[in-house]
């Protein structure tokens, strides 16, 4: 015999007796069933107004308001024998009693009726509540363009659905990285660790009107060499060609002897259109080499992708900003460096680029 409550139609079987007291205190009694064949007597679960409970707990509850109105009949009927001892009056005695008890059963019923009433309330206002809260998301959810929040929503149940568990894990963990990533960008800012070439490849397909890049890091050879870079450059080209997005990129050496070991990336970079110039430290004016020298680039004149390394010179951190006070001091300090650099002329730069690959915009490769 299982925990569950009885059916009607089991309910059905019980003698009318039985059926009546059960309704009148609140739970459902189940047919008799032996303590042997039950697996945990006394513990089974019933279900009232407020959910499923033990059935010890509504048994005594059950009890508990006959008791109360045994004992109300019981003060009742002594009490008239005590005020009216007379042998006729006795009938009336045992209505008035009777009709005590019965009243004290309907306030206790009344009363459990309120308090089911009130968590009955209290689950209809949570209910409404979260239909707003998702009536509200979904307006909110309306305001944005494309298809990729209703595809999040839709993809993300399905996976957890499919799969083994480690691959819940990892959807659901996205999905609070990109939840705490939106998070932050409401505040107009948010920082990764290392450096996140996807932003860069992002944020260089989102571009619409310019891109400005400073390079210090001595790390830039290496990185020019990458895979990373190849996709890169694939993309600023497509943003030049189909876009009309007009590229700068300021390479920034400390010694003049440095400058010809940019010559051949500033040949291959020339040639896919990027306006490209490179700059000494030491034949800039003073007050232009004070301050820290980060590797940033200025998307649209209105959002920086900022690079800042670690004391060995490692990129340790990542940070996109939209703060225009932040951002400003950034375009003022490419404009000021990018006049003061000497410009090699773009069109000798391309045509030599050009005369070697025999294309004006050769494949970089991704």
């Amino acid at each position: 015999m299982t925990g569950l409550p009885p059916t009607l139609e089991q309910q059905r079987e019980l003698p009318l007796g039985r059926r009546v007291l059960a309704s009148l205190i609140g739970i459902r009694v189940r047919p008799y069933v032996s303590a042997s064949r039950s697996p945990r007597a006394g513990t089974q679960a019933v279900e009232t107004g407020r959910g499923r409970r033990p059935v010890a707990m509504s048994r005594w509850e059950g009890t508990q308001k006959i008791l109360v109105v045994v004992l109300v009949v019981g003060v009742v009927y002594l009490l008239a024998q005590l005020l009216g001892a007379d042998e006729w009056n006795r009938p009336w005695q045992l209505v008035l009693s009777v009709l005590c008890g019965g009243t004290a059963l309907i306030v206790q019923f009344l009363v459990s009726f309120a308090k089911q009433m009130e968590v009955v309330e209290t689950s209809l206002d949570k209910r409404f509540a979260d239909m707003n809260t998702a009536t509200k998301l979904f307006s909110e959810v309306e305001k944005l363009r494309g298809d990729g929040v209703p595809r999040l929503a839709e993809h993300t149940t399905k996976v957890v659905t499919v799969g083994p568990g480690i691959l819940h894990g990892f959807a659901l963990a996205e999905i609070d990285r990109l939840a705490a990533q939106m998070e932050d960008l409401t505040n107009l800012s948010t920082e990764c660790p290392g450096e996140n070439h996807d932003w860069l490849m992002t944020l260089t397909r989102c571009a619409r009107n310019s891109i400005d890049s400073i390079n210090t890091s001595p790390a830039d050879e290496v990185f020019w060499n990458t895979e990373a870079a190849g996709r890169y450059l694939t993309a600023q080209r497509e943003a030049i060609t189909e876009r009309g997005i007009r590229i700068r990129r300021l390479f920034v050496v400390s010694r003049r002897d440095e400058l010809a070991a940019i010559d051949p990336l500033r040949a291959e970079q020339q040639a896919l259109g990027v306006d490209v110039r490179v700059v000494a430290l030491e034949t800039l004016p003073l007050h232009y080499r004070r301050g820290r020298m980060i590797d940033f680039i200025v998307f649209d004149g209105a959002l920086s992708y900022e690079l800042h390394p670690d004391q060995l010179g490692v990129i340790s951190s990542t940070r996109i900003n939209a703060r225009a006070h932040e951002v400003q001091p950034l375009i003022r300090r490419f404009d000021q460096l990018w006049e003061a650099a000497q410009a090699d002329t773009p069109d000798t730069a391309f045509n030599s680029a050009r005369a070697r690959t025999g294309s004006a915009f050769p494949d970089v490769g991704t």
